[in-house]
């Protein structure tokens, strides 16, 4: 099964902590990275741009800068693994949550929908 693990916010927010906490948030970041890796269950991992630097296209073709979440907070980061079941995804994210201070977000992926 895949999942999807995603983590939102806004770059204000990030800047608000101390800079221990982002010493902390990147030296989990890349232990777990390596623990996925290491035991097969990494498909991909990506750290984005903050929402500011989003530009939507719209369906004319006009762009705009922005992300599409509007007041919520955009996505900031993701991995997607391949993990037996939900319980192992939860337990993944349970971790990432508790070191970014807030919730994570788990999402299925359709298998019938994976192309390589």
């Amino acid at each position: 099964m895949r999942f999807m693990i995603m983590v939102f916010g806004e770059e204000q927010d990030v800047h608000a902590r101390p800079p221990e906490w982002a010493e902390r948030l990147a030296a989990f970041m890349v232990q777990l990275e390596d623990e996925l890796a290491f035991s097969g269950e990494l498909v991909s991992s990506e750290v984005l741009e903050f929402g500011e630097s989003a530009t939507l296209v719209d369906r004319h073709g006009g762009r705009h800068r922005g992300s599409f979440t509007g007041n919520k907070a955009p996505l900031t980061r993701f991995w997607l693994v391949k993990v037996p079941d939900a319980e192992r995804a939860f337990v993944i994210a349970g971790r990432v949550a508790e070191v970014v201070g807030g919730a994570v977000e788990v999402r299925r992926a359709q298998e019938e929908t994976h192309r390589p």
